[in-house]
């Protein structure tokens, strides 16, 4: 009976050190802003181990495992680190982890995205936010982004209202048609590099999924790298010249950080012909943290764009003029005056509170933007259509007649055409001129505007 009574009393023994629990604990932050990461995933390499690190960088992860391991810490937009411990019977401590920005994501993130879709001829083609394409790290996704430009690829064939984007928290798409307006922010390249993007259906900290997953970017000047940014580029596609200064100052000894950027973009003449280009954009944000858990933040936005639109064209056309014409266009005064313009002036203010805490993290705010967009076209009536690819201008219209091609009015056509390829502003005035109309003009140069004033009010609370 005694010899039983010692057998059962090792085996409890053995059993109580097969179940210790050792815990591995650290933080992760970045090694250049020292700002912690919140959302790096670390793992014990081949096993189902795994935890996130939460809004200070911490985290604490737990394994029943002893011997040698490996820690895995990532993040994206971050080079992975791989690190080698020794398990016992006692707890961990990694100390402090400096994780590196990834140097071939960071220059991508340095390129400048020059395709500008957001200023399309129509707000659908841009099938997918910018956030999207430039957010997540897939390989595709990328080279899709920058190779083809926004308004040309369609992640599933989703428009782009199927996906949301917020600003510090605040929803950005429109109530009219649900879509993002990325121009609201055009330009302002150097203070929306934050951002987190989720993936399709999966909830992040500030709202829930969506098909087409959602983009948060973080303009808080706490947030950014302090320093001052010039930089300047050139192109030869939708405008020719870019210049944009950013400045922030980090946080100082009164809890105050201050981010100014501006930029300038310009073109008298895009790739394609007559396709102007004018625009500027402005932001400012101040930041004050009240105290270590509460900071208030105020931002400004505005973003100015005027540009010339271009049209699709037939086979016919391009063999006549060329890939690069344009028909919205002609000359007035002996300068170029387009026909379609965009233009999209909306400012946004916005008002946010934080609150974080180890348990409870509150992100409120409150954003006012107004302001028009408006695209211009001509209208005519009683009077000849004023587009020069109208199909009856055309030799097409002769060549295909129902009573036998008329190869002659074919080739006044192709004659006349080349002659006079585009819009003729002065027969526009001397029509309107014309006093058989009895004051009322043949042609009328309008805006199809869409002016709103819209008050968001957003609060959202992560326990």
């Amino acid at each position: 009976m005694r010899f039983l009574f010692t057998f059962l009393f090792i085996g409890l023994v053995s059993l109580s050190h097969a179940q210790y629990t050792v815990n591995i604990y650290g933080k992760v932050y970045d090694a250049q802003t020292n700002k912690p990461i919140e959302g790096a995933l670390i793992t014990i390499e081949a096993t189902s181990s795994q935890t996130l690190t939460g809004t200070d960088g911490s985290f604490t992860l737990s394994t029943n495992l002893n011997a040698e391991q490996i820690v895995k810490i990532s993040f994206i937009d971050y080079t992975a680190i791989s690190m080698s411990i020794i398990i016992e019977n006692q707890n961990i401590d990694l100390g402090t982890i400096l994780m590196e920005p990834d140097i071939l994501i960071e220059k991508t993130n340095n390129l400048i995205t020059l395709t500008d879709a957001d200023l399309s001829d129509d707000d659908e083609t841009i099938s997918l936010s910018a956030g999207l394409l430039q957010a997540t790290r897939d390989v595709f996704l990328n080279r899709a982004a920058f190779d083809f430009g926004q308004a040309f690829f369609r992640v599933r064939g989703y428009d782009s209202r199927e996906g949301q984007v917020l600003l510090n928290g605040i929803p950005m798409n429109k109530f009219y048609d649900g879509r993002p307006q990325w121009n609201n922010w055009g330009g302002l390249n150097d203070v929306i590099r934050n951002q987190q993007f989720t993936n399709s259906l999966a909830a992040n900290t500030y709202t829930f999924g969506g098909i087409l997953g959602n983009t948060n970017i973080d303009m808080r000047p706490s947030k950014m790298r302090p320093g001052i940014r010039l930089s300047s580029s050139a192109s030869n596609r939708t405008y020719t010249g870019r210049v944009m200064a950013t400045y922030s100052s980090g946080v100082n000894q009164k809890g105050w950080a201050f981010t100014l950027s501006g930029s300038r973009r310009w073109a008298p003449e895009g790739y394609i012909k007559g396709t102007l280009y004018d625009a500027f954009s402005f932001f400012g944000s101040a930041e004050l943290q009240i105290t270590e858990n509460h900071s208030l933040a105020f931002t400004s936005i505005l973003a100015k764009n005027r540009r010339g639109r271009s049209s699709a064209i037939t086979q016919e056309v391009f063999e006549l003029a060329g890939n690069r014409y344009n028909p919205y266009w002609g000359t007035q005064d002996g300068k170029i005056r387009n026909a379609r313009e965009r233009k999209v002036f909306e400012p946004i203010l916005m008002l946010n509170h934080f609150y974080k805490s180890t348990k409870v993290n509150v992100t409120s705010g409150i954003s006012y933007q107004f302001g028009n967009s408006a695209r211009s076209r001509l209208g005519y009536f009683n009077a000849p259509n004023p587009d020069p690819t109208y199909y009856r201008y055309l030799p097409s219209f002769y060549i295909n007649n129902s009573i036998g091609a008329d190869f002659t009015n074919a080739a006044l056509a192709r004659e006349g055409f080349k002659t006079n390829p585009q819009l003729s502003w002065r027969n526009f005035y001397t029509a309107n001129k014309n006093q058989l109309n009895n004051g009322k003009a043949s042609y009328v140069l309008y805006d199809d505007s869409t002016a709103d004033d819209l008050l968001m009010v957003s609060s959202n609370v992560n326990y």
